[in-house]
């Protein structure tokens, strides 16, 4: 045997005994739940920063602490232990689904959708009757990640929505709903986001019938 071939053969040993380990490390960073993590940031960066505005169906006093008490909820979600669910995933369009679902719970699944959102629009901006308008194009890429927990009784129980630059966009818990309005919203954000969540509660629709 030449001595290249020799070589050959020897990196080819390891390389394959390596290879189970790569996959397995694939899959497993495939199937993370990333809801604890954007709970962390979302609410370190809402501490930090006093740029916002709180939107509350539930109570006229909204503050940082009345979304910390929520975000409870949101977080006993993310401890569940996972290896007792099934794990599925799919993509829809530019939507990445992964599903968790529990046989023996109160909580009967969590999707996690991670959506890759790209703005390029020109608007018209009008400013005074005796101005003429102007039009400015807006070009911006978004990484949104939204998260639902369902129940036996609710297919929606808790809702979750961020955006990787932005931060926590809203949440819901039953029939609260919360809003976070920015000051400094990132370019682009108010014209992707409301036909960006009718996608993902069609999405989640469609999901929560095809899953009965």
């Amino acid at each position: 045997m030449s001595t290249r071939k020799q070589i050959l053969t020897a990196m080819l040993i390891p390389l394959s005994s390596l290879l189970p380990l790569l996959l397995s490390f694939v899959m497993s960073v495939s199937q993370t739940l990333y809801l604890q993590q954007d709970i962390t940031q979302d609410y370190a960066r809402l501490a930090r920063e006093n740029r916002y505005f709180i939107s509350d169906n539930s109570t006229q006093t909204p503050s940082l602490e009345t979304v910390a008490r929520d975000l409870l909820l949101f977080q006993l979600a993310a401890s569940l232990d996972l290896t007792q669910a099934t794990h599925s995933s799919h993509t829809s369009g530019n939507h990445r689904v992964d599903v968790w679902q529990f046989a023996e719970s109160e909580i009967t699944s969590i999707y996690q959708i991670e959506s890759k959102v790209h703005l390029d629009t020109v608007v018209t901006q009008r400013f005074l009757d005796n101005v003429p308008p102007r039009q400015q194009r807006i070009t911006n890429d978004f990484t949104f990640r939204s998260y639902a927990v369902a129940t036996a009784g609710e297919p929606q129980k808790l809702y979750y929505l961020t955006e990787a630059d932005q931060g926590l966009l809203a949440y819901r818990l039953g029939e609260k709903e919360v809003q976070i309005n920015y000051s400094a919203a990132k370019e682009g954000l108010a014209d992707v986001l409301e036909g960006y969540k009718k996608e993902i509660a069609q999405l989640l629709k469609g999901d929560a019938k095809a899953a009965k």
